[in-house]
């Protein structure tokens, strides 16, 4: 077949005229086209039968060198989707579109809906050129028979596919959208629908939902935000799960969407992925850009990056008041670049477009430039850490769980795995509560020092900042003022750069509760630094064996060392029981660092520092009482030998 050469400036046209504005829409066009002096539009119609691909073939045989879509989101689809599979022609032809639809959700997404017709052909004729993705979707039926669809703005199975289907034409020409909302409403009881969702080949488990949104589709009629952070511009598909668990959970939704959150109170979350797998338990209603497709048991969808070239308003509506979009913050994706980016405070603010940018932050390294990402993250002056960032700022279930696959991923090529260390505070650190041996709030000699030469390793040099995590019990209210007053007592004691991990108020009631909130804690630790082998330090007198004990069960692997400052006298024969599980009782920081020095933890020169730094440190302590001073130093003084006796080695 023979292609008319283009002749510049001319405009094919693909009009529904089934739409009760088509025949304004058109008109707007041609008038657009006179005003510059362009040659008339060739316009082809619609039928049921061909409603858009077609069309666009005998256009681009005419030399069109733009194309116009005069509909809705069902011709938007059929036209934009035919062009991408044009193969030249996709890279020099463009598309965009006055839109006189029913939801007209692509217009809403690129920023045209709610123009004048005229303002909207001059945007479809001379507007800024952006490529566009767009999706695809292969269906199975119930009888195995498999159909492919392509995808505009976006594809849902369950609750609102039912909803789509069950509007009736004469229905949706008399109501518009409205009609839409009323099906919607119609169904917020009723029954679940029960999947299996794969998201780049990460299975999210079985599940039970209202609905399950996939696509680039940012908002819904009226510009309420249904996915506020999608983007036709990124590579990669949005998924929006919709689990209220009850009637009144519906409200949670209602908000979430009007205050352009998700997380947890609100029965919704969001994936994002280029590659999405549903099993379905049942065959369940499927739509495409709202129109019903018939059912399926499972669907697989797919991005088709930058395929087509779209026409869009100077400065698309991205949503005013956003954040920096992710391409702008992932300009310059170095370590040190994005945790910077990310420290600023107003990136620490509650918000989906917040947890977006975080998500895409990490998913943007890889590997080493990940760990140490994540190391400087920790290396701050306050509480906004790894942990806060990912458990508390994210309250998205979705997007968290997008982080720590992303994480847990990288951590499988990590060769050399890095030291972390992991220590109590009270009678770990210093003197609190329990230890007589000390004057109250003394810095016990050396300790310092063996927190700096465990984080050397064997090197004797740090590889990154921030591999220090205090955990605590004590509570972490929503400002962080508790934390905040923990660092203050920890900032001039010149230890290494550090985080704090804290626990909540009932970690407070009893001992064994305070182990559980340690536990907790760790167990969060893990899934952010899965790529590191741990030192865990603590004390014999609030619950820090069985933190230990604990810690080691959980992940025997990555647990290379328990210390446990006996703060009351334990019995050799309960030390050396101890011992056989992997807990290692000491009486002072020096014995700590023979101990780690004896399993390759602290090099030589490490040992010789924490020997020096608890000399000096034992002359600076205001002892209580001449008994005091006795008593102790002659545990240090054991110590220092045995240390000296190994540097001498």
């Amino acid at each position: 077949m023979t292609t008319t050469e283009p002749t510049g400036n001319r405009t094919g046209v693909v009009v529904h005229p089934g739409k009760k504005r088509s025949g304004e829409a058109l008109a707007a066009v041609r008038r657009a086209t006179r005003r510059r002096g362009w040659p008339e539009p060739v316009v082809r119609e619609t039928t049921v039968e061909s409603p858009g691909g077609t069309q666009v073939g005998e256009l681009l045989d005419e030399g069109v060198d733009r194309l116009v879509v005069v509909g809705g989101d069902g011709t938007v689809r059929e036209v934009a989707s035919a062009l991408s599979r044009s193969g030249p022609e996709a890279d020099r032809v463009t598309v965009g579109v006055v839109p006189v639809g029913t939801a007209n959700l692509w217009s809403r997404t690129i920023g045209v809906h709610g123009q004048a017709l005229d303002a909207a052909a001059d945007v479809a004729l001379e507007g800024p050129v952006r490529d566009s993705d767009l999706a695809w979707l292969v269906l199975t039926r119930a009888d195995g028979t498999t159909h492919t669809h392509d995808v505009a703005v976006v594809a849902g199975v369950g609750m609102d596919a039912e909803a789509f289907a069950s509007v009736q034409e004469h229905e949706k020409h008399r109501l518009g959208w409205p009609a839409y909302f009323a099906a919607l409403a119609r169904r917020t009881v009723g029954r679940q629908t029960r999947l299996t969702a794969r998201l780049d080949g990460r299975d999210a488990g079985p599940e039970e939902v209202r609905t399950l949104l996939v696509g680039n589709c940012r908002v819904l009629p009226l510009g309420l935000p249904l996915m506020p952070t999608a983007s036709m511009t990124d590579g990669r598909l949005d998924v929006l799960v919709v689990a209220p668990r009850s009637v009144v959970g519906w409200v949670g939704v209602a908000a979430g969407v009007l205050a352009r959150q998700r997380g947890r109170w609100t029965g919704m979350r969001s994936h994002r992925a280029r590659h999405v797998v549903i099993d379905l338990d049942a065959p369940t209603s499927v739509h495409v850009d709202g129109d019903p497709v018939g059912e399926a048991v499972r669907l697989e969808l797919g991005v088709s990056p930058a395929a087509v070239l779209v026409r869009t308003p100077a400065t698309p509506a991205l949503d005013p008041g956003e954040p920096p979009s992710s391409e702008q913050l992932l300009a310059e994706p170095t370590p040190e670049a994005l945790a910077h980016a990310l420290r600023r405070p107003g990136r620490w603010r509650a918000g989906h477009a917040h947890e977006v940018l975080v998500r895409d932050a990490f998913l943007a390294l890889e590997g080493a430039d990940l760990t140490r990402f994540k190391s400087l993250l920790n290396s701050g002056q306050d509480h906004r850490d790894l942990e806060h960032l990912v458990f508390d700022v994210v309250d998205d279930d979705g997007i968290r769980g997008d982080i720590l696959e992303h994480v847990r991923a990288q951590a499988v090529g990590i060769e050399v795995p890095d030291l972390h260390v992991l220590s109590d505070i009270d009678d770990t650190l210093k003197c609190a509560l329990h230890d007589d041996r000390y004057p109250r709030g003394t810095v016990y000699p050396g300790v310092v020092a063996l927190y700096r030469a465990l984080d050397a390793g064997r090197a004797a040099d740090p590889e990154a900042p921030g591999d220090l995590t205090f955990v605590t019990a004590r509570p972490m209210d929503p400002a962080g003022l508790v934390e905040q007053h923990t660092r203050r007592g920890l900032g001039t004691l010149g230890l290494p750069p550090h985080s704090v991990l804290s626990g909540t108020f009932t970690g407070l009631r009893s001992h064994d509760s305070m182990a559980g909130a340690k536990l907790e804690n760790f167990l969060r630790f893990r899934s952010l630094m899965p790529e590191t082998h741990v030192v865990f330090l603590g004390d014999s007198g609030q619950g820090d064996v069985e933190v230990g004990r604990r810690m080691l069960a959980a992940d025997p692997e990555a647990v290379r060392l328990v210390l446990i400052h006996d703060v009351v006298d334990t019995p050799q024969a309960e030390r050396d029981a101890l011992r056989a599980e992997g807990i290692v009782l000491v009486d002072t920081p020096v014995g700590g660092a023979l101990e780690a020095h004896a399993v390759d933890l602290v090099s030589t020169s490490g040992l010789a520092s924490v020997v020096a730094a608890a000399e000096r440190d034992l002359a600076t302590i205001p002892w209580e009482s001449p008994e005091q001073e006795r008593a102790t130093r002659a545990l240090l003084e054991r110590d220092l030998e045995r240390a000296r006796a190994v540097e001498s080695d």
